[in-house]
């Protein structure tokens, strides 16, 4: 299994829309909150998806489509 650390932000017109939950029922892949700060304009979530390397790369992709921008904490995949 890998696991990777990213932080997303949401902008205004994506707060509400459920798009992590999207990935655990589209992609096999486990998604752990670390942290959230989220208000009416905004929101920045720090997440860990483990899974495989595939799949994971698909979710962030599917992310990144909803207009969720993901940016790597700590730039790499780790594999246990």
């Amino acid at each position: 299994m890998n696991l990777i650390r990213l932080q997303l932000i949401y902008p205004e017109d994506k707060v509400k829309e459920p798009v992590l939950c999207m990935v655990c029922k589209s992609f096999e892949v486990v998604v752990n909150i670390r942290t959230a700060k989220v208000t009416k304009d905004t929101g920045m979530l720090t997440v860990e998806i483990e899974g495989e390397g595939e799949e994971i790369e698909r979710a962030i992709k599917f992310i990144e489509e909803r207009g969720v921008m993901v940016q790597p904490i700590e730039g790499q995949i780790f594999t246990e």
